[in-house]
């Protein structure tokens, strides 16, 4: 299997899924920028939703690789975090307003098609942010602590919070007003969660 015709694959769907969205993109718009047929794209992918979670996931490595150099090294420990979470849920905020409304089952193929290279990329944020949390223990900016556990909680805090606004099934799940919500409850559940390891 070419990696390098896996690679033009995925940038032709990126282009396709931003101009048309998820739904009105097929594969032979995909497969006619590459010039392959729907049923040679099966050799790279399994299905549509393969590829799409391929390409959000390539673009957050990417995002979140840039993220980590454009993070100002003076920043506090508190703001650090904050910026992380806030930026990286914007960006999935982002993604997912190129999709219209989905059924369960479409989501489930979503989330099955990408969780071996989402597990993969969490791990790394994961460790990034027991970085910034061992960076300011050395500071004595925060008290002695489990970084890695710490860095655990943080992940499961912000996902139980997301919980409770993000439903994948409802046409308004992108809603400013919900986002905005959302974040600010989120920035309210880590600040409190930090203030405990000061």
């Amino acid at each position: 299997m070419s990696e390098n015709k896996k690679e033009q694959i995925i940038a032709a769907a990126s282009e396709c899924f931003a101009r048309f969205g998820y739904k009105k993109t097929t594969l032979d718009d995909i497969g006619r920028i590459v010039g392959l047929d729907k049923a040679s794209l099966y050799h790279y992918f399994d299905n549509k939703e393969h590829i799409f979670t391929t390409v959000v996931l390539n673009e957050f490595r990417q995002f979140f690789n840039q993220l980590q150099q454009d993070m100002a090294e003076d920043m506090d420990c508190e703001k650090k975090i904050l910026t992380f979470f806030e930026k990286r849920i914007d960006f999935f905020s982002q993604q997912t307003k190129i999709i219209p409304q989905i059924t369960e089952e479409e989501l489930k193929r979503f989330m099955d098609s990408g969780m071996e290279l989402y597990s993969e990329i969490e791990e790394e944020e994961k460790s990034y942010v027991a970085k910034i949390l061992k960076n300011c223990l050395k500071k004595g900016s925060i008290k002695e602590c489990n970084v890695e556990r710490i860095s655990e909680f943080l992940f499961a805090l912000v996902d139980g919070v997301k919980q409770r606004y993000m439903d994948f099934t409802s046409s308004d799940r992108a809603s400013t007003h919900k986002e905005k919500k959302m974040l600010e409850d989120i920035q309210i559940a880590l600040k409190i969660f930090l203030k405990g390891l000061k």
